[in-house]
């Protein structure tokens, strides 16, 4: 799959998915982890490139949120490392 088909795929869940059902929400929150595994495989070959899958990447990831926050999925905490010393003390 090339970034274009991945950027087509993410504009049309972008579009439709508020007004999907749940059960085709969860479908669209799959498809775009699968998104996700695609940009993880590919080998950029240049710098541009390279910023273009990033980018991509934050935006199924900002999406993957924004459905999960509508389905009522919380996401998981956030730790920082002074909440980690604080409870390793």
């Amino acid at each position: 799959m090339s970034l274009a088909q991945i950027l087509e795929r993410l504009d049309h869940i972008s579009e439709v998915w508020r007004a999907d059902t749940s059960g085709e929400q969860r479908t669209d929150l799959a498809d775009l982890d699968d998104l996700l595994g695609r940009l993880d495989e590919m080998d950029p070959e240049t710098p541009a490139a390279a910023e273009r899958i990033d980018e991509l990447r934050g935006r199924i990831e900002i999406l993957m949120d924004e459905i999960k926050i509508s389905l009522g999925i919380e996401p998981p905490p956030i730790f920082t490392p002074e909440d980690l010393d604080t409870e390793l003390h």
